[in-house]
C-alpha cells in the first residue's frame, strides 16, 4: 500500500474498512451498555462519558483526547479508576455519538411527550453552501424549576439526490419541522407556540410557516423574534441617514486589514496623540446592530485617523485615501458619527434586555414604554408626552414637534438651524 491520499481514501470507502469501523462502534456502544463489569468498570465507563460530554459541552476538538488521558495519568497516578482511563478521538467520538446522543435525544423525546412546549426555527446556508434548519424546544423543566431551551435537530433541507428537491420553501420548511416531531410519535397537541425570525417565509401574510402552523395547529401562539424586529427597526431608520456614514467604516477597515505596516504606522499616530492602540473594527454584514461599536471606535481613533489619512493622501496621492481623507475632514461627517454614537446604543442595550436568560415579561412593557417616551422627548414637547397615554400619542402631528435648535440629538451633538 503507498501512502498517498488517493489511496487512503479508496480504503475508506472499501466494504472491509466500513465493516470494521461499525464493529468497532458497536463493540465500544455495547461495552458501556453491558451488565457484566466490576465497579471499577464502571466508575472508568462513568469518567469517559463525563470527558466526552466536556469536550461536547465546551466545543473542544476530540484530537485533544490523544494527549488527555496520558496527562490525566501523570496528574493522578494513585487514582485507579484514572489509570484504566482508554480515551483516544475515535472512542471519544464513538461514546458521543452512540452513547451520550441517543440518551439525551430518548430523554428529551420522554419529556416532550408529556410536556407542552414551543418550538423555535431558522434557517441557514452555511460556508458549504448547505441550507439547513436548525429546531429548537423551550418548556418547562420541573427538575430544574424553569422555562430551558434545548436542541431538538439539524435538519438539512436540499437533497442532492432527490430529483423533487423542494428547496427552504414554508412548505418544505413546515414538513420538516412536523416530521421531525412526528417519527418520535410526540403528540402534536402539545406544541403550543412557534417563534422564528419576521422574515416572509416564516412569518408572511400568505403561504408561510406561521399560517401553515395557524391553519393546522389552531390556538398555537405565534411570536417574531423581538430582537430581529428591533435590529430591522434600526436599520430601517438609518438609512435615512448619508449612505457615505457606513460606507467610511468599511473603507477604513479594508485599508488596514491586510497591512501590517499600515497598520504600525497608524499606531504612531495614536502614540503621538495619546490614544489607546486599538484596532479598526469590522462592521458585520449580517448583524447591523454590531455597527454600534464599529461607530464608537470610529469616534475613539478621528483625530489618529484624519492625520494618517492626510499623510497618506499628501505623500501617495493614492485614490483611496483622498475619498476616507474628505469624509474625515468633514463636520457633517463627524456629526452623523456623533449622532449614531448616541442613538444607537438605546437599541442595542434594549436588544440585549430581550436576550436575558431570566424571566423578564413582568417588565417588558415598562422598558419597551420608557425607550419609546425616550425617544419621543427627543423631538416633541415634554408636556405632552409626559401627559398622555402611549397608546393615544401621534407622532405625526407636527403641531407637538420642537423647533430645529431644540431637537436633542446627543450632548456632543450641536445642531446648528439654517433658514
Amino acid at each position: 500500500m503507498t501512502s498517498e491520499l488517493t489511496v487512503i481514501k479508496n480504503h475508506s470507502q472499501g466494504k472491509k474498512h466500513k465493516q470494521n469501523i461499525r464493529d468497532t462502534k458497536n463493540t465500544i456502544k455495547e461495552s458501556f451498555l453491558s451488565n457484566e463489569s466490576t465497579l471499577l468498570d464502571d466508575n472508568v465507563k462513568s469518567a469517559e462519558i463525563k470527558l466526552c460530554a466536556f469536550l461536547v459541552e465546551h466545543n473542544i476538538a476530540f484530537n485533544a483526547t490523544e494527549h488527555l488521558d496520558s496527562l490525566l495519568k501523570s496528574i493522578f497516578p494513585d487514582s485507579q479508576i484514572c489509570q484504566n482511563i482508554k480515551l483516544k478521538r475515535t472512542k471519544a467520538t464513538a461514546v458521543v455519538t452512540n452513547v451520550i446522543s441517543p440518551f439525551t435525544k430518548n430523554s428529551l423525546v420522554d419529556t416532550l411527550k408529556n410536556t407542552k412546549f414551543s418550538v423555535m426555527i431558522d434557517e441557514s446556508t452555511d460556508i458549504s453552501c448547505s441550507s439547513t434548519m436548525c429546531i429548537i424546544v423551550r418548556f418547562y423543566c420541573p427538575s430544574q424549576n424553569e422555562i430551558v431551551s434545548r436542541f431538538w435537530d439539524l435538519v438539512q433541507l436540499h437533497d442532492k439526490t432527490n430529483s423533487e428537491d423542494k428547496g427552504a420553501t414554508a412548505q418544505n420548511l413546515f414538513d420538516t419541522c412536523i416530521k421531525t416531531f412526528t417519527q418520535h410519535t410526540i403528540p402534536l397537541r402539545n406544541i403550543i407556540g412557534f417563534g422564528s425570525d419576521s422574515c416572509n417565509t416564516m412569518f408572511g401574510a400568505h403561504n408561510s410557516v406561521s399560517q401553515k402552523i395557524k391553519l393546522n395547529f389552531p390556538g398555537v401562539y405565534l411570536m417574531k423574534c423581538i430582537c430581529h424586529s428591533l435590529h430591522l427597526a434600526c436599520s430601517e431608520a438609518c438609512k435615512k441617514l448619508p449612505t457615505r456614514c457606513e460606507d467610511l467604516v468599511r473603507q477604513i477597515y479594508n485599508f488596514f486589514s491586510h497591512s501590517s505596516k499600515r497598520q504600525s504606522q497608524l499606531y504612531q499616530f495614536q502614540s503621538f496623540l495619546d490614544l489607546q492602540d486599538h484596532k479598526i473594527l469590522h462592521p458585520s454584514a449580517t448583524r447591523w446592530l454590531s455597527l454600534t461599536s464599529v461607530v464608537n471606535r470610529i469616534i475613539e481613533q478621528w483625530d489618529a485617523l484624519r492625520l494618517f489619512f492626510n499623510d497618506k493622501w499628501l505623500s501617495e496621492k493614492l485614490a483611496s485615501t483622498r475619498i476616507i481623507c474628505e469624509q474625515l475632514n468633514d463636520p457633517f461627517t463627524k456629526a452623523f458619527y456623533l449622532f449614531m454614537e448616541w442613538v444607537l446604543p438605546k437599541f442595542t442595550l434594549l436588544n440585549k434586555y430581550f436576550q436575558s436568560e431570566k424571566v423578564i415579561l413582568d417588565k417588558l412593557h415598562e422598558r419597551i414604554m420608557a425607550a419609546y417616551k425616550d425617544l419621543l422627548l427627543c423631538f416633541m414637547q415634554s408636556s405632552y408626552i409626559m401627559h398622555t397615554p402611549p397608546e393615544e400619542i401621534n407622532i405625526t402631528d407636527r403641531k407637538y414637534y420642537l423647533q430645529s435648535k431644540d431637537i436633542y440629538l446627543g450632548k456632543k451633538y450641536k445642531i446648528t438651524h439654517y433658514t
